[in-house]
């Protein structure tokens, strides 16, 4: 069961260990998951981001929804830069430069899905800056101390 986190965001409540303990406080904060609409240059977009236990999920599409496009990037010890699959998609779209460039910023395996129609290079820049900042804080929420047992 989620309960809402009061910024839009969700974070899941662990069940009771088998034994009736309650559990741990890590066991609480992941996933996270953060939904959210906002007007981009004028575009309507939707986040869906969840962050899991070593990499993270994101979602970003217009009105239509759907799923055509999944890229995955990992960091690699042998390159600067991650390592992009697609799975889905254009391999040289603006989900695969997404998903690198987060996986570099946060040093995590991270999957992408883009699906803004006819996006412009400047709507995929100010969508990789809002993916970033929101997966940003979903990644200081995990870390700091569980406050949503205290609601």
């Amino acid at each position: 069961m989620a309960a809402t986190d009061g910024a839009g965001g969700y974070a899941a409540t662990a069940a009771p260990a088998a034994d009736g303990a309650a559990p741990a406080a890590s066991e609480c904060r992941l996933p996270r998951i953060h939904r959210s609409s906002a007007s981009v240059l004028g575009c309507p977009v939707h986040f869906h981001i969840m962050l899991l236990d070593g990499s993270a999920f994101v979602w970003v599409g217009g009105p239509e929804l759907g799923m055509d496009d999944l890229q995955i990037a990992v960091p690699t010890k042998y390159d600067t830069l991650p390592s992009v699959a697609s799975v889905r998609g254009e391999c040289d779209g603006p989900g695969s430069n997404i998903a690198q460039k987060l996986s570099m910023k946060f040093g995590m395996l991270v999957y992408v899905s883009f699906n803004v129609r006819d996006a412009e290079p400047q709507l995929t820049l100010v969508v990789q800056k809002e993916v970033a900042k929101r997966l940003s804080a979903l990644i200081d929420e995990s870390s700091s101390p569980d406050t949503t047992a205290a609601r």
